[in-house]
């Protein structure tokens, strides 16, 4: 099962190198099979020269699940049953959607046929014996580490699928750039997370460390918030300072939800059993830090330099974001956390005799609220201020987005006060927000219709998972 794992990872580094070795030709392939879709010539470079990179990180992952596997870890075949099905389906897609020249489909024939036997070879009864639950007799403390790591691998993959892949940002044909996203957002939001439970923070840390995300993302990585020509942001509305205002509006509050505060909720229900204890030591924090900076950097000198040649962050606007990243963090670890020891003061929290509204109301109410604020701010069909909204007019939606997401913080504050609220709740309000942002992805974002249908199959599938999450949760209070 391992040398078949390396076999297959040499043959996936052997077609990243042919690709890059006879790049031009391969370009040339792709923009006369992609001229309908409009993508340019430095595009589909851009999607060649970053291929390389989550083969690397596939690498990485074999060593770690081959270590494993010689240890005995059940774990770690899971993870292969898993990923070899996942690479079977993935690879005969992409020979079916003729991605590649047909010479490079021969390369990729073969690697299918390796992932074949493999899907064949992990799945005998031999080996499922070899790898009986059975045969996993851990202590407690043991399998309580288990749960953590299995709760942080959960995280790190839930929170770019939720921010970029349930939004259609990435189409169906370049799904793979999915593995780009989980240096960045992967260990990001599972290091906000470590640090905010570690040092005892609620949700209001949590959100203000999503803040952090966000300005570190969109200010420092992508220069997003105050690039002058990056994703044309400059024309959604006036600039202010420098400040691309509607874009920053829009992105900031995205990432605090969509990044951060969501997947992170949504793992926690998933794991109960852990509550709000870290799921990583020190060791592991640490290394988690070190890949987030890696992953800030990796999106640093893939996109800017491409999509946004020559642009430099200025001296005052970096100076101001550091402060925002070094105080928002301060409050968030340390202010916030203090005033929740049992030795301090209480925070105050309002109990009402007010019915607690139903689970399916507070999702409803989510999903409205998440839709109409992206759809006031979002740019539809790359518009950049049309004639109706030149001047302050333009500021109308803005206003009305900035009403709308403070009005639904306050309310769901105060249904969060009442007795009543519990994880059905909290589930429901980050679903109805997830699929409600999936909609607008089917509205805003896909281009052709396979990227519709399957971003519709998507919300299908998030909806049959949060249903079932639901049911769960529902079994354990009764």
């Amino acid at each position: 099962m391992i040398i078949l794992l390396f076999v297959n990872l040499a043959l996936a580094v052997a077609f990243a190198g042919l690709t890059l070795l006879f790049r031009e030709s391969v370009l040339d392939y792709q923009l006369a099979a992609r001229a309908p879709d409009g993508q340019s010539r430095e595009q589909l470079a851009l999607t060649l020269w970053t291929r390389p990179i989550p083969i690397l990180l596939v690498g990485a992952g074999y060593l770690w699940i081959a270590r494993r596997l010689r240890q005995g870890r059940r774990g770690a075949y899971l993870r292969v049953r898993m990923l070899s099905l996942l690479g079977l389906v993935a690879v005969a897609y992409l020979i079916l959607s003729g991605e590649y020249p047909a010479w490079l489909r021969v390369v990729q024939g073969v690697q299918l046929l390796l992932l074949a036997v493999l899907v064949v070879a992990v799945n005998r009864r031999p080996m499922r014996a070899a790898f009986a639950r059975s045969s996993q007799v851990r202590s407690s403390e043991t399998a309580r580490r288990a749960g953590g790591r299995r709760a942080a691998l959960t995280l790190a993959l839930v929170a770019p699928v939720v921010a970029e892949l349930t939004l259609g940002t990435v189409p169906l044909t370049m799904i793979w750039l999915v593995l780009l996203y989980v240096p960045m957002y992967g260990a990001g939001v599972l290091l906000v997370r470590e640090l905010v439970r570690a040092t005892g923070g609620g949700w209001p840390s949590v959100l203000l460390m999503g803040l952090v995300y966000g300005l570190v993302e969109e200010g420092l990585a992508l220069q997003s918030l105050t690039s002058p020509h990056l994703y044309g942001a400059a024309g959604w509305a006036p600039r202010l300072l420098g400040v691309n205002t509607a874009y920053t509006e829009l992105n900031l509050p995205y990432h605090v939800l969509f990044s951060v505060v969501i997947p992170i909720a949504l793992v926690e229900l998933l794991f109960p059993e852990l509550g709000q204890r870290p799921y990583l030591g020190r060791g592991g924090m640490a290394g988690v830090g070190v890949v987030a900076l890696l992953g800030t950097g990796l999106i640093r000198i893939l996109i800017p330099p491409s999509a946004d040649p020559g642009y430099v962050l200025p001296l005052p606007a970096l100076a101001v974001i550091l402060a925002l990243v070094g105080g928002l963090t301060f409050v968030a670890l340390r202010v916030l956390p203090a005033k929740q020891l049992p030795s301090a003061k209480p925070l105050p929290v309002v109990r009402t005799d007010s019915a607690t509204p139903a689970p399916g109301v507070v999702g409803v109410c989510c999903a409205l609220t998440a839709f109409g604020f992206m759809a006031l701010l979002f740019p539809f069909g790359g518009a950049r201020q049309p004639a109706f909204t030149q001047g302050l007019w333009v500021l109308a939606p803005m206003l009305a987005a900035a009403v709308l997401g403070v009005g639904a913080a306050l309310v769901l504050r105060r249904w969060s006060a009442r007795d009543g609220w519990g994880d059905r709740h909290r589930l429901a309000a980050a679903g109805g927000a997830v699929l409600a942002h999936t909609a607008f992805g089917v509205v805003a974002n896909a281009e052709t219709t396979p990227d519709r249908v399957s971003l519709i199959a998507m919300g299908v599938l998030t909806a049959v998972l949060l249903t079932l999450l639901g049911r769960r949760l529902k079994a354990i209070r009764e």
